[in-house]
């Protein structure tokens, strides 16, 4: 499994959720389902099926994470410390700052548009950020 495939496999909040529930120890398939709070048995088969790679079945028939499984929680884990999407945030507005300032002092009739086209795309990105991604500016 590459490491693209790894990373495609923990994009998912909930599949991020299992490997941290199934790094505590082996579970049943039922156990699961309750323990993340899942009404469908389809959803938690979908997304165990993309983690295929990182979590295997015991001789007991219950899930378990493996190496790689193992190794993919401690990606996400450092991913999660290091803040990288608070960073990206702050980059992103302090890139559109920088920008509008510019413009307002070389080319201040472009100033509206601009403006109109920033203000848009971190309404979007905030949104992105903070309602689809779950990140909070306060450092963990």
């Amino acid at each position: 499994m590459s490491s693209d495939e790894v990373f495609e496999a923990v994009s998912h909040p909930l599949r991020v959720k299992i490997i941290e529930v199934l790094a505590k120890g082996p579970m049943r398939f039922a156990d699961l389902k309750r323990e993340l709070r899942i009404d469908s048995s389809g959803l938690l088969d979908f997304h165990l099926r993309k983690l295929d790679d990182l979590v295997s079945i015991n001789n007991e028939g219950l899930y378990v994470l493996n190496e790689k499984g193992f190794a993919a929680l401690q990606a996400v884990e450092a991913f999660s410390r290091y803040g990288w999407q608070r960073r990206a945030f702050y980059i992103n507005l302090l890139f559109h700052i920088i920008t509008n300032f510019y413009v307002l002092l070389t080319m201040a009739e472009w100033l509206p548009l601009t403006l109109a086209i920033s203000a848009t795309w971190m309404t979007f990105y905030s949104y992105w950020t903070f309602f689809r991604r779950h990140v909070s500016l306060k450092p963990k």
